[in-house]
């Protein structure tokens, strides 16, 4: 049986990740040979993943070309490295497969599983069962499994972290901080990328908060706030656990990469979140060498004097960068003070927002289980007066033979609130070769008389930069009594788009919307032409359904995040899976702090990881992110894996680990 199961969650693993990179909207047979690859590799070299999986974590996401909501590339990764490691372990008949030398962490991991489970079970429920859609989205039912594969992958992990913390915990944390630093390293070069096409990178005052490749914020919420403030101790970790001067001068490049990049989301639970846990680092540093040295101060300002002398003068002179770095983003724009000084009116709209989020609690069940996992959403939209949804995009198949194709879209504007109007679009990415002179040509089919506009942009995300547009006013024609399509053909005009940099390309996006409040238009056989007759986009008669076109909001956000990681446990999972994330995390925290993890050279930056996280809760949801929320449970389960052998084998002598 030990060996059995092992084998069992591999082949699971593997035919699932075959299907999906199977079906990949992009490049279905590149993803399955990736999907191998990294299978075979991983189950050659087992811990590999430790640093693969964080080091792909901030980048491996293609949403605004797939169409993807639900599934995403990171989860293709997981089920490979899952795959391969389960198949490792079966091979070689571990013994020591995950078993908490106590029975608090195996009760508090069989509590956080039950409860995520049975919330999975009454999200499904609450959206009417379940129903399979590769473009599903938020208010589908499949979100419920959005937000549940982040712990549902995690507790997959355990036991081969167990089985490598077993070996070298040691070395296994170190893998996977090195794995974070390298994450960080990519994050900072899309942040480069992205502030240099778009704002400037030296533009301080254009309302423009930095997003990265978190594609999740199409639709708002704190993706890279919760990122930075769970990653960003690890640069720490890797500057004093670097010795060479080469090597650590990359790294203080990176620290200073990082801190642009954090000063440039604009956001005031980043800046909290990233800098309290940075203030509060000493302190657990000086409880670790507490309780390495009991009451001989001298033994660790003696331990500190080994230190190259290049080194602590390296360290203070880039503290005084960071902090000259901190005054020049601040103070040479007029964004942040403009944010700043809305604090007060922002505070007063989010607490009213909370209201309404656990005012959706309505009986003694939903308080004590949650109304289910990824239907806030939906919920929060169909309840609160005045905060629905801006609009939506559906996909319908039609009988065959059907001139326009096998299917189209509903687009549909705001119900009721004529101000959000255009707010939600449907977008796809377009490869432009020259600035203006396009046309797009679209059949519509209207019940009434109906807006539609049609924009042509230079945007990464939330913001355009340059635009052109054309709107529509189509009156509906009938034929026997029934609507009929009818074919259009537009001029699209505007600004100029600039031309791609050959080292900093410049993302296009063409997006269409329903501006009329309970408007509703069907759209299909969409195409944009330049000079030659060539489509430019793909899909658009929506014969693979919403493949290659993406949903997308701007500047309203509300029904899609609660902007707090507790009320959000609470209302999606109830008060015992909040409680149950509240165990976990104080669990983790003692081990690292006070506990048999404190030995561990990574443990005061996996505490002040874990505090980052959670301080950004505070204004910030959290679990609505897959990716940063399964690290999030990854670097708690870390917390948990320590046994007291490996304490005893740390505290020997192990007091620092030399990364390069």
């Amino acid at each position: 049986m030990r060996t059995f199961l092992p084998w069992w969650v591999s082949a699971v693993c593997l035919v699932g990740g075959l299907f999906l990179a199977a079906h990949h909207p992009l490049a279905a047979l590149l993803s399955l040979a990736l999907f191998c690859m990294v299978c075979c590799l991983v189950g050659w070299q087992p811990r590999l993943w430790l640093w693969l999986v964080p080091a792909c974590l901030p980048w491996l996401n293609f949403s605004p070309w797939t169409g993807w909501i639900v599934f995403e590339e990171f989860d293709l990764l997981l089920l490979a490295a899952l795959a391969g490691a389960y198949a490792r372990m079966a091979w070689e008949s571990q013994k020591d497969a995950y078993r908490p030398a106590t029975t608090a962490p195996k009760l508090l991991i069989g509590m956080l599983a039950v409860s995520g489970l049975w919330a999975l079970q009454r999200g499904l429920l609450d959206a009417g069962g379940f129903q399979f859609d590769w473009f599903a989205s938020y208010s589908d039912a499949l979100n419920s499994w959005r937000v549940f594969k982040s712990l549902g992958f995690a507790l997959l992990f355990i036991p081969l972290l167990q089985r490598e913390v077993s070996r070298n915990t040691t070395g296994a944390a170190g893998d996977m901080a090195a794995g974070i630093v390298s994450g960080l390293a990519c994050l900072v070069l899309a942040t480069f990328w992205e502030r240099m096409a778009f704002p400037g990178l030296l533009d301080f005052s254009a309302p423009y908060r930095t997003v990265a490749l978190f594609w999740e914020m199409h639709v708002g919420g704190a993706a890279i706030d919760a990122y930075l403030a769970l990653t960003v101790p690890f640069v720490v970790w890797a500057l004093s656990a670097t010795l060479r001067p080469l090597p650590w001068a990359a790294l203080a490049l990176l620290a200073l990469g990082v801190g642009y990049t954090c000063l440039t989301t604009f956001s005031r639970g980043v800046y909290l979140a990233v800098l309290g846990p940075l203030i509060l680092l000493p302190f657990l540093l000086w409880l670790q060498k507490h309780a390495r040295h009991g009451t001989d101060p001298w033994r660790s300002l003696r331990h500190q004097a080994t230190l190259p002398s290049w080194w602590t003068k390296a360290s203070v002179a880039l503290g005084v960068v960071l902090m000259l770095e901190v005054v020049v983003v601040l103070q040479s724009g007029s964004f942040m003070s403009k944010r700043l000084a809305s604090t007060e009116q922002d505070l007063s709209s989010r607490v009213e927002h909370w209201k309404n989020g656990v005012g959706m609690l309505k009986g003694s069940s939903d308080w004590l289980l949650g109304i289910g996992l990824g239907r806030l959403p939906a919920n929060y939209a169909a309840q609160v007066p005045n905060e629905e949804f801006p609009g939506d995009a559906l996909w319908h198949p039609e009988p065959l033979p059907k001139p326009q194709g096998q299917g189209f879209v509903t687009l549909l504007g705001p119900k009721t609130r004529q101000s959000l109007g255009g707010v939600l679009e449907l977008t796809q990415r377009v490869s432009l070769s020259k600035p203006s002179g396009y046309r797009a040509r679209l059949d519509v089919r209207v019940k009434h008389n109906t807006r539609i506009e049609l924009y042509l942009c230079e945007r990464h995300l939330l913001y355009d930069r340059a635009c052109q547009a054309a709107f529509l006013r189509v009156k509906p024609v009938t034929s026997a009594g029934h609507p009929v399509w009818q074919s259009l053909t537009v001029t699209m005009e505007g600004d100029e788009l600039g031309p791609d940099s050959r080292w900093v390309p410049r993302l296009k996006m063409f997006s269409m919307s329903v501006i009329d409040a309970g408007g509703s238009a069907d759209i299909d056989n969409v195409a944009l032409m330049g000079d030659q007759p060539q489509n430019l986009l793909s899909n658009g008669d929506f014969s693979a359904g919403l493949a290659h076109w993406l949903p997308a909001a701007q500047s309203y956000f509300l029904p899609w995040h609660l902007d707090n990681l507790f009320l959000e446990l609470l209302v999606e999972r109830g008060v015992l899976g909040l409680l149950a994330c509240l165990l976990l995390v104080m669990t983790a925290l003692w081990h690292l702090a006070l506990g048999r993890a404190r030995l561990q050279p990574t443990a005061p930056y996996l505490a002040a990881s874990i505090i980052g996280v959670l301080l950004v809760g505070l204004v910030s949801s959290v679990m609505d992110v897959p990716r940063v929320a399964f690290l999030f449970f990854l670097l708690n389960f870390m917390a948990l894996a320590v046994r007291p052998n490996d304490t005893d084998h740390v505290a020997k002598g192990h007091e620092r680990v030399v990364l390069l």
